[in-house]
């Protein structure tokens, strides 16, 4: 795997692998950089970036054989082997999450559920009853726990994420509006939904407005890669418009 994989290209790769299982489970057997250019608004020869970064290559003249792709992207991203989840915060979203059928085909599983709220503790989602938060350092001790999902308000995600710190899970998925200040041995994956609907408002203004174009978002953004050196991210310094293609 290369040394210097930006954040956004990490981030591209779930979007190259729905689409390349999709169209595997339509018995398609291959695709040309074009094609995926079409699926997903990325230009080809940042598709063909992408995917050399992480050792999937085509074949000049023929594309890319989807099976073996998907089968690769499946590996890189880890999804073909199960990961152990637990979540704290049972309500509407952690229940949405809960639920979501998705999670589970792809290796990963919820083995525990914790909440504060009295109304929630006891309660059964998918098979798994609400615990305490209070019993989760001792569930820890007999479970290994790969990820922990963090779903619960601002003012509580703080002490919900020391305890994940406490009880040794090194990776946390946290939907809370909130920044979270851990060891920088643990990766947070932050799922900021209000920022995200904010930034499509912002840009859908634009676009009304005429001054802002969806190729200008795509062209603006900023690749972050993480400078070992430095020990914290930074912006590029390969930075620029992309090509313009010729396929």
């Amino acid at each position: 795997m290369a040394r210097d994989i930006t954040i956004n290209a990490i981030k591209r790769l779930p979007i190259y692998y729905v689409i390349f299982e999709d169209l595997y489970a339509r018995g398609v057997h291959r695709v040309s950089s074009s094609e995926l250019s079409a699926y997903t608004k990325f230009t080809s020869s940042q598709i063909r970036a992408d995917l050399n970064t992480f050792g999937a290559e085509g074949r000049q003249g023929y594309g890319y054989h989807v099976e073996t792709i998907y089968m690769d992207l499946k590996g890189v991203l880890g999804l073909d082997y199960k990961k152990n989840l637990i979540l704290t915060g049972v309500g509407n979203i952690g229940q949405a999450i809960i639920q979501s059928r998705e999670f589970e085909s792809s290796g990963f599983k919820f083995i525990g559920l914790f909440d504060s709220n009295p109304n929630m503790i006891g309660l059964s989602f998918n098979g798994i009853k609400v615990r305490n938060i209070s019993e989760l350092e001792d569930f820890a001790k007999n479970n290994t726990i790969d990820i922990g999902v963090i779903a619960v308000t601002s003012n509580s995600a703080r002490d919900v994420a020391r305890t994940y710190e406490k009880i040794g899970i090194k990776a946390i998925w946290n939907f809370a509006p909130t920044v979270l200040d851990l060891d920088k041995d643990i990766i947070v994956e932050n799922v900021p939904l209000s920022e995200s609907l904010f930034t499509l408002n912002y840009l859908l203004k634009c676009k009304n407005d005429g001054t802002f174009t969806s190729d200008d978002y795509v062209n603006r953004a900023k690749d972050i890669v993480y400078d070992k050196k430095l020990g914290q991210y930074r912006e590029s310094k390969k930075r620029g418009r992309p090509r313009k293609e010729n396929n």
